[in-house]
């Protein structure tokens, strides 16, 4: 059905009329959508509108277009190597599924010249084709915000641009501030985003880097002016609602993963005691815990060195979130058995504490929970060095 409609409006759209028979006529706007209760809606959304009066023609260009029945959609995922569509619609179907998600929907006509909105009309015909319609999605400067940004500046023309108000959000706030902002309600889901979004997105996002996300741009273009010579003029000539949000029933969860970290430090506590007093050792637990540091270090550093996915470049979280507890796993198995020395388990305790005293100087934000299970990876590691002198195990 889209590929129909996109092959309609290209039939209209590459015939066109002339400008002065278009002439107030047509017009584009930006439509922006409140966050939905999927992953992938919680940032909320951001399209173009198309009316053409004389044509009887009200579509909606929608950048955010992908499907999980692609080949290696997963795989492609994890890799960075996601491609999104753009897709062309009828208004009244687009607007009718986020009414019915019980989305908020907000409108910006723009205020561009006729010969502005035929160019930005064509361009988006041609860029709806079938064969030009894939992109390479980027969460953070190439998604379906900054590509309709990115379509509006582009029909501008010499010697035209866009004047910002002072004041960005991106003057203050990094990429993870924004990130933070949208998962307010998410914990495990931005607990996620915290540790595989490493240094880079602690840098701050500037202006045209804030507008990834749909309400910053919203605002941003809000008070923007559009300048053309020495003529200056708003650049959204208005803007309404179109759809009231739903309000939505918080569902308090309390297995936050804060809750969670103080659970394993907590239950990590009663397993020493428990091994003190019955004078055996629980090396299922130091199993399972040294599995879960190294299979995330695992995780952690392919994204590192293989994902192209933005910001995960550079992750100091590797300090101590790395491949070594699985190369140490089979020798403190070995050396338990013999009943050696486990003196190198300083290796296992040093790896979070190096963490923990570097964190403050290295220009990463790292979630509270983490350093909570770097303690228990310390004092674990610290008993079993001196578990013959505190619990006189053999």
């Amino acid at each position: 059905m889209q590929r129909l409609f996109a092959l309609f409006f290209t039939i209209l759209y590459l015939c066109p009329l002339s400008t002065a028979q278009e002439k107030g006529q047509q017009r584009v706007s930006v439509l922006t959508c409140s966050p939905g209760e999927q992953v992938y809606e919680l940032f909320g959304h951001t399209a173009l509108r198309v009316v053409d009066e004389r044509r009887g023609v009200d579509a909606v260009f929608n950048y955010g277009l992908f499907s999980f029945d692609e080949p290696n959609f997963i795989w492609r995922f994890v890799l960075g190597e996601t491609d999104y569509l753009l897709g062309a619609t009828e208004y009244r179907y687009f607007i009718a599924e986020y009414s019915e998600r019980g989305s908020g929907v907000t409108e910006q006509i723009l205020n561009l010249d006729s010969v502005q909105t035929s160019a930005l009309i064509r361009s988006l015909t041609l860029n709806a084709m079938p064969q030009n319609r894939k992109y390479r999605y980027n969460f953070l400067f190439n998604n379906c915000t900054t590509k309709a940004r990115d379509k509006i500046l582009e029909v501008l023309g010499e010697g035209a641009r866009i004047e910002y108000a002072a004041a960005s959000a991106g003057d203050s706030l990094s990429f993870r501030d924004i990130v933070h902002i949208y998962t307010v309600g998410c914990p495990w889901y931005q607990f996620g985003m915290d540790i595989l979004l490493g240094a880079p997105a602690d840098e701050l996002a500037a202006r045209s880097g804030a507008q990834f996300a749909p309400f910053v741009l919203m605002r941003e273009l809000s008070d923007a002016t559009l300048i053309t010579g020495a003529a200056t003029r708003p650049l959204v000539a208005s803007q309404r609602q179109l759809i009231d949000a739903q309000p939505r029933t918080a569902v308090r969860n309390n297995f936050t993963p804060f809750n969670a970290a103080l659970l394993l430090l907590l239950f990590t506590l009663v397993v020493m005691l428990c091994e003190r007093r019955s004078k055996r050792s629980f090396l299922l637990w130091d199993v399972l815990l040294m599995a879960l540091q190294g299979l995330s270090g695992c995780v952690l550093l392919f994204m590192v060195l293989f994902s192209q996915h933005p910001a995960v470049g550079c992750n100091w979280l590797l300090l101590w979130l790395n491949p070594a507890p699985l190369i140490l796993l089979p020798i403190l198995l070995w050396r338990v058995r013999k009943n050696f020395s486990l003196n190198f388990m300083w290796i296992q305790a040093a790896m979070p504490a190096l963490f923990i005293l570097a964190a403050p100087f290295i220009g990463q934000s790292f979630p509270s929970p983490l350093f909570i299970c770097a303690v228990v990876i310390i004092i674990r590691s610290l008993f079993y060095i001196y578990k013959k002198n505190i619990c006189a195990l053999d």
